[in-house]
C-alpha cells in the first residue's frame, strides 16, 4: 500500500472551528479559522477564552475532501 508523505498536517485541514462551551448538541462557534487563499495553511495553534466552565471545549475539523471531525475535550 503506498501512503501519501505529508509534512504538515496543517496543509490537509480546510476549516478549524471551536465552540467554547458545547453543550453537546448544538456546535456554536466562538472561533473559526478558514484560510484565506487556498495556499494558505490555518494557524493550528490558538488561545480563546473559555467562561463557561462546567461545559467542554469542542474543536471540529473539516478535511480537504468535506470530512468532519469533532473532538470534544472535558473540562479539568
Amino acid at each position: 500500500m503506498l501512503a501519501p508523505h505529508i509534512d504538515d498536517w496543517r496543509a490537509m485541514v480546510d476549516s478549524v472551528a471551536i465552540d467554547t462551551a458545547y453543550d453537546g448538541e448544538v456546535f456554536d462557534v466562538d472561533l473559526i479559522d478558514i484560510p484565506e487563499r487556498r495556499s494558505d495553511l490555518v494557524d493550528g495553534a490558538y488561545e480563546i477564552d473559555a467562561p463557561d466552565r462546567d461545559r467542554p471545549a469542542a474543536v471540529r475539523l473539516t478535511d480537504m475532501l468535506g470530512e468532519e471531525i469533532l473532538v470534544v475535550e472535558p473540562r479539568a
